[in-house]
């Protein structure tokens, strides 16, 4: 019983402190918004809307999140906690946080476009992220809009999948950083190894779930459009669990560093 109350403990105190990040990640994301409304109605052109924005914006914001989270391993393990129970509230904050997000995203989106209609006087710009894709079939181009252009749900044509498609992104991107993390945290070569590791789950992940939602497929680096929905979605679960698992060796028995 201990044991779970103190991976409670861990969840909760990671949650809300990566929540007062993500606030200010959201905050800042906001102001950029309103500056380039400034501009749009300087120019008389339009602008994005939020939930765009953050949509850029989110993985990279949760990728470095997740490299952080190692390090509140050895705050826990010098005030008492065990590895397991660092690494159950660690994933179980990670999965609230990923479900937190795009819902408040989405919020303040609904937001933004009230003030957009009523007091700026301005459109938002109809984008469809999704057609980048079919013009990038170089290996580095392909690795780098995986990180940054993800498979895009609208969620002004379907909002709970909007949401979803987000937060299994987000949520794959802070499993990424913080692997990334843990395994620099143990040695630097381990970290060089990692590196290429989180490469190829982000890369997996993108295509697969461009499957899944049926989304436009990629030329550059992974065909798997034969591959059903179904199959793709369950290769997403397996990714996670492979990420989950490649964490929890790394930090089950890594000497702490105080």
């Amino acid at each position: 019983m201990m044991r779970h109350n103190n991976s409670l403990k861990v969840a909760t105190d990671m949650f809300f402190v990566k929540l007062n990040w993500t606030f200010g990640f959201l905050g800042v994301m906001f102001v950029i918004q309103l500056v380039r409304a400034m501009i749009a109605i300087l120019k008389n052109s339009e602008v994005d809307s939020y939930f765009n924005a953050v949509f850029v914006a989110a993985g990279i914001f949760m990728f470095v999140v997740g490299i952080i989270s190692t390090y509140f391993l050895p705050y826990y393990v010098e005030h008492g906690v065990t590895r397991i129970d660092y690494f159950r509230g660690a994933f179980l904050s990670s999965i609230g946080l990923s479900i937190v997000l795009p819902a408040i995203t989405l919020i303040i989106s609904i937001v933004w476009k009230f003030i957009l209609d009523n007091f700026l006087k301005l459109n938002i710009k109809d984008v469809d992220f999704n057609t980048v894709v079919e013009d990038e079939p170089e290996l580095i181009g392909g690795i780098v809009q995986s990180f940054i252009i993800n498979p895009y749900i609208d969620p002004t044509s379907n909002w709970p999948l909007a949401i979803a498609a987000l937060a299994a992104n987000i949520f794959i991107f802070y499993l990424v950083g913080w692997l990334i993390g843990a395994a620099f945290y143990r040695n630097l070569l381990t970290g060089f190894v990692f590196i290429l590791i989180g490469v190829v789950i982000i890369t997996v992940k993108d295509s697969l779930l461009r499957v899944a939602l049926e989304l436009p497929l990629s030329d550059g680096i992974i065909t798997i459009d034969q591959f059903s929905p179904t199959i793709s979605a369950l290769g997403v679960l397996l990714l996670i669990i492979l990420a989950v698992w490649l964490i929890r060796q790394l930090t089950k028995r890594v000497s702490i560093k105080m």
